[in-house]
């Protein structure tokens, strides 16, 4: 008998649709190998025909989990973070996981309050970017059973896994590029001079600028808002008269560029620039930007990984992946297409 319109299939009326057994079709529904494909082909056409959809909820209070996983993130607006959302829901998609995103906005305590709350949705797993990679600040408030990998930021307190990226070896391999310019004045801008990333990222500058015995000017800020034009004209060119600018983020790069427009200086023509990140528009902005590109989305896959492993019963001590974040050569930094400086 055809089943109402107005009802929602049930996985029974898969099977009855389907001709099949209701623990067959609990199997294809579950991935099992244990079915043959032409009899799972027939229940997962069967599905598409009905518009069967699985009750994650009532699936995940059966085993004992939610079918969810929790990401924090300092901020939702930033490229790389977007990215690297994109490459875990995609490993998690495929796991039959729903994401659910929350941002700390680099704030402890709202990070503490977005995890307290991911927990009262019994989320199966975290992945996290730590809003301060000095302390484990938040692990204590994390039951025994939920998996956490951190990414980007690196807890060297916390026992949990991570993925993050040549930051060192980038940021010295772009210093030297600029370097090999012939530009000497070359001033280092960052905000957040806590996180791990930016001190692996100015250590990476510092190396360069000792090998080329060069003087080392870094510019820190506590945060990115303090970049404003008038910084830029006390610090970057009052105060060292910099023929060359290596920007350690996003923000800092959109400060850098807002603030050099703002003081009519020209970048390339005035002064060299080269940014850590990577972001849409880069190449089509005049001059194209030098940027060291990070595999954002590989990121979020590889975390993504860490954690189902962990769900799927992988132990063991924490794991660290270090994936290499890539130097990607336009005019910016003083480079031409047409002459072959490159």
């Amino acid at each position: 008998m055809p089943i109402p319109k107005s009802s929602v299939p049930t996985l029974v009326d898969v099977a009855r649709e389907a001709g099949v057994s209701l623990k067959t079709a609990s199997r294809v529904l579950n991935n099992s190998p244990e079915v043959r494909e032409e009899k799972a082909a027939k229940v997962r056409a069967a599905m598409e025909r009905l518009g069967y959809h699985a009750n994650a909820l009532a699936r995940g209070l059966k085993a004992q989990r939610s079918a969810a996983v929790g990401m924090i993130v300092p901020d939702l607006s930033d490229p790389f973070t977007a990215n690297s959302v994109h490459g875990l829901q995609e490993v998690a998609r495929r796991c039959g996981y729903a994401v659910i995103l929350a941002s700390s906005g680099g704030d402890v305590e709202l990070e503490r309050t977005e995890i307290q709350a991911l927990i009262g949705r019994q989320i199966d797993g975290l992945v996290i970017a730590p809003a301060d990679s000095r302390h484990d600040t938040f692990t204590g408030v994390i039951p025994a059973g939920v998996h956490v990998v951190a990414f980007d930021q690196v807890l060297r307190s916390a026992k949990v896994d991570s993925v993050t990226v040549t930051n060192r070896r980038s940021a010295r391999e772009a210093t030297e590029h600029l370097l090999g310019h012939g530009l000497r004045r070359v001033v280092v801008i960052g905000a957040r001079p806590h996180l791990y990333t930016i001190k692996e990222r100015v250590a990476g500058y510092r190396a360069a600028m000792r090998a080329a015995d060069q003087q080392e000017r870094i510019c820190m800020v506590e945060h990115e808002n303090v970049l404003t034009p008038q910084w830029f004209a006390e610090n970057i060119f009052a105060l060292h008269n910099a023929d060359a600018i290596l920007t350690l983020n996003w923000v800092c790069t959109m400060a850098a560029l807002r603030g050099l427009r703002q003081l009519g200086k020209s970048v390339a023509r005035d002064i060299a620039m080269l940014s850590f990140d990577n972001f849409d528009l880069a190449d089509f902005i005049t001059p194209g930007l030098s940027v060291i590109v990070q595999p954002a989305e590989e990121i979020g896959r590889v975390a993504a990984n860490l954690l189902f492993e962990r769900l799927n019963g992988s132990s063991g001590s924490p794991r660290s992946v270090v994936l290499p974040a890539k130097l990607v050569i336009r005019q910016s930094c003083g480079c031409s297409l047409t002459d072959g400086r490159h």
